[in-house]
């Protein structure tokens, strides 16, 4: 198995509706006697927010928004500067429970409206709300606070957390297939989709006229937030590695300009070798356009913690880009990366835009058609002005674009 940690496609998104498995506590083992006289516990108070996307650090990220918000010239320097040193417990952060996730990320959030707070004015700290509010969507109330303001009847969000609820059980069983490796879960993406445009009409068919009323005042001017599209962390940066084959040592920051390809292999991995060939041609096709590809050699096997060793299989393989080799996997921790192989797409800025796991091509794969169009898009410079697709809009750190495949 070539996973370090096997996971699934835990969330499949469109516009600001969050999809991930966030399903009810399941209990196990068996049950005392005595307690079936007793009167049960009552259960804990669950809190819809939970299901409410958090949007703060995708909205912040997008050149739009910045725009929207007056962050430009030194004030733009200084929310990058503060990205680079949150932005790798954000990417992180979604390898964990949903719980932890959200905490992690509500951590992040908190550093992040501290420097907001203290450098720009009350009226776009403002905006910045009714953006959050619009971004997340139907979901948003959920929220106490605009439940309250909607005028909210306890019947109407009962329904509304039902078919969130829905929504998320139906991205869990999607999930359970990939996790298994049960085929393409056609019939699961199809009840995913059911579910999430039941969910998407609902506030309209809900809601009255008075309360669709509050809930746009509250949504702000109009502002499109669906097509965002660098809505991701900036890319962790490189560990220090005192062995670099075909080049000296590199780093993301000092790529700046470049697009840059980087991914993870271990060279005994088979589906790693399958994917080689598919990095050679793009070296050769994106060389001379400012795209450089990297190669990150974490080991799985003890062969693979030798640095003579990776460099003899390097040459064998014909690999004449830079590679690193990562033999304490300082840079694979850095970056959460949980597979081999993992391809991400970097841009000019040094911002995450796309990533692959497992084999880019196959009967039910095409990763290597979604990273070169991500990379011919960033080349053409309108990365940032064509609507992007729907199901790759995540609200926090994203999944991947596809499930993992295994070795």
């Amino acid at each position: 198995m070539c996973p370090l940690s096997l996971r699934f496609l835990r969330r499949l998104v469109v516009a600001a509706t969050l999809v991930a498995s966030l399903v009810g506590p399941a209990r196990s083992g068996a049950q005392d006697p005595a307690a079936a006289t007793k009167p049960a516990a009552p259960s804990l108070p669950f809190n819809p927010a939970t299901y409410v996307p958090q949007v703060i650090l995708p909205l912040l990220h997008t050149p739009q928004v910045q725009a929207e918000l007056g962050i430009e010239g030194a004030k733009l320097g200084q929310l990058e500067q503060l990205f680079a040193t949150v932005d790798g417990d954000w990417w992180r952060a979604r390898n964990l429970p949903p719980v932890q996730q959200r905490a992690a990320i509500r951590k992040v959030e908190k550093v992040v409206k501290t420097w907001l707070t203290e450098s720009l004015p009350r009226e776009k700290l403002l905006r910045l709300a009714d953006l959050e509010r619009r971004a997340q969507g139907g979901r948003v109330l959920l929220r106490e606070d605009v439940a309250e303001v909607v005028a909210l009847e306890p019947a109407q969000q009962e329904k509304l957390l039902a078919a969130a609820r829905a929504t998320e059980s139906a991205a869990a069983a999607l999930g359970r297939v990939f996790q298994s490796g049960g085929g393409p879960g056609d019939l699961e993406k199809a009840a995913l989709l059911a579910a999430r445009e039941r969910e998407l009409k609902l506030p309209g068919d809900l809601l009255s006229k008075e309360q669709q009323k509050r809930w746009r005042e509250l949504a702000g001017a109009p502002f499109d937030t669906v097509t965002l599209d660098r809505i991701y962390p900036m890319a962790p940066e490189l560990a220090p590695s005192d062995t670099w084959i075909n080049s000296n040592p590199l780093t993301l920051a000092g790529l700046r300009g470049k697009v840059v390809i980087l991914h993870f292999y271990a060279f005994e991995c088979v589906n790693c070798q399958r994917n080689l060939p598919i990095y050679a041609e793009w070296q050769r096709a994106y060389a001379d356009k400012g795209v450089v590809v990297i190669g990150v050699q974490s080991p799985e096997t003890d062969r693979e913690r030798k640095p003579e060793a990776v460099i003899t299989a390097a040459k064998e393989a014909g690999i004449d880009y830079p590679v690193q080799f990562d033999g304490d996997s300082a840079t694979w921790k850095a970056w959460g990366n949980t597979m081999w192989p993992t391809v991400y797409v970097i841009d000019q800025q040094g911002y995450l835009r796309v990533w692959w796991q497992g084999e880019l091509k196959g009967p039910e794969a095409q990763g290597d058609e979604v990273i070169s169009k991500a990379v011919e898009k960033l080349l053409s410079g309108t990365a940032d002005q064509e609507p992007a697709a729907a199901t790759q809009r995540p609200p926090g750190p994203a999944a991947s674009k596809n499930p993992p495949a295994q070795r």
